[in-house]
């Protein structure tokens, strides 16, 4: 038996056991060994002070009146007290089984009667360990969580960024209008798409996709879009010294911009930037690696526009051309990103582009606000059928959806 003069532990136990005797005998031995010592007669009052005081280890007995130890475990268990508390039951049973159910009721180890002081030494320490290791893993995780509500401040505050340059309401001006669905796969998006009165007569339009997913794709995203947000104030990308710049050379400037600034070649994006004249229909596009868009003209019919296209950023010497269109009152021009192209249900599936174009043209008499909710429900209904099983951000897609309509109405 060790000296009594030793240092004041810490722990506080808590000894259970209906024999008053030997709960007087246990709590002198302990005292003496410098724990804070407290004192239960059965099952039912322990409860009463766990609730009551901050236990650290119960040395209880397994054969007690009404609440029985392995009961008295179960209990500790299913309530949360804030922290871990470690239980020793102490018994005479000695049968396999018996110690299985005590395991599985939640008794950390054992101790045989008598008790020998030896033993019950070496149990206590085993219990400062684990209780060591687990006032540090608490402290990590206070740590890890405190460090995650931080970056889910600033996920949120980059996501509030990225939608500011979205487009801030539906173009509907000079006989056109404009409408837009942006669905991030998180927080944020490498996904970004605007449309806006170039000048007078003429709407630009585009539609970026970057390579990859989260911060990095995202803030590449808006790096793009404050190319076009300057390039429309400073005159030095898609007009210059008055003359609208076509968006093949846009395109191609970009291109030299983000291949002398990366030099990481997984730092790509696809694009889709146009043009369209108010007073004639008439457009002009230049797809840069993008999935291609298509028109649906008021009665049906369905045209591909684009020439494919080498992605943004990867080739310095890449070349870019433009592919015209036009408009008539009823068309609609659609732009999308491949998150809803390469969709996949749970067998794999993806939902590719002829299904979306068929989904457009059986739409085209719906008004686009309706026409956008059924293709955000039909995509989730085509990837994830259980409509509770939602993603940590309310999402159901692996990747950023998004898609735009301009239509001619005059």
């Amino acid at each position: 038996m060790t000296d009594c003069t030793e240092q004041k532990n810490e722990l506080t136990l808590l000894i259970v056991d209906d024999s008053k005797s030997y709960r007087h005998l246990l709590s002198n031995i302990l005292s003496q060994w410098g724990y804070h010592v407290l004192q239960a007669q059965d099952g039912l009052h322990a409860l009463t002070i766990l609730n009551e005081n901050n236990i650290n280890v119960v040395i209880s007995d397994w054969e007690m009146p009404e609440i029985d130890g392995g009961e008295l475990c179960r209990q500790v268990r299913q309530h949360d007290y804030g922290h871990y508390i470690y239980i020793i039951l102490v018994t005479a049973r000695q049968a396999t089984d018996d110690l299985v159910l005590g395991l599985e009721s939640g008794a950390d180890d054992f101790l045989s009667k008598p008790i020998h002081q030896s033993q019950l030494r070496a149990r206590l320490h085993v219990a400062e360990r684990i209780l060591m290791l687990e006032n540090k893993l608490e402290v990590r995780n206070q740590r890890l969580s405190t460090a995650y509500q931080q970056i889910e401040q600033d996920l949120q505050a980059a996501a509030r960024l990225q939608r500011s340059v979205l487009p801030a309401t539906t173009l509907n001006s000079e006989g056109y209008q404009a409408d837009w669905i942006f669905l991030p796969s998180a927080y944020v998006s490498g996904d970004l798409l605007n449309y806006f009165m170039l000048d007078k007569h003429h709407i630009a339009f585009y539609s970026i996709d970057v390579a990859g997913h989260g911060v990095s794709a995202a803030m590449l995203s808006l790096a793009v879009s404050r190319e076009f947000l300057s390039g429309r104030i400073n005159e030095r990308l898609l007009i210059v010294e008055g003359q609208i710049v076509p968006p093949h050379e846009v395109v191609a400037a970009l291109n030299q911009r983000f291949c002398l600034d990366n030099e990481d070649i997984t730092s790509y994006f696809t694009l889709i930037y146009g043009l369209i004249d108010t007073r004639t229909g008439k457009g002009s596009l230049c797809q840069a690696g993008h999935p291609t868009p298509f028109i649906i003209r008021q009665h049906g019919e369905l045209v591909s526009v684009g020439g494919g296209g080498i992605p943004v950023g990867l080739f310095q010497d890449s070349e870019y051309q433009c592919c015209d269109f036009s408009l008539e009152s009823g068309d609609r021009l659609y732009l999308y990103s491949d998150g809803i192209s390469e969709c996949e249900n749970q067998d794999g599936e993806l939902y590719g582009e002829a299904r979306l174009q068929k989904m457009m043209i059986d739409l085209r008499d719906k008004d686009k606000d309706e026409l956008f909710q059924i293709v955000e429900d039909t995509l989730i209904h085509w990837c994830q059928p259980n409509v509770q099983a939602r993603t940590e951000f309310s999402r159901f897609f692996n990747d950023d959806i998004s898609l735009v309509a301009i239509e001619r109405i005059a």
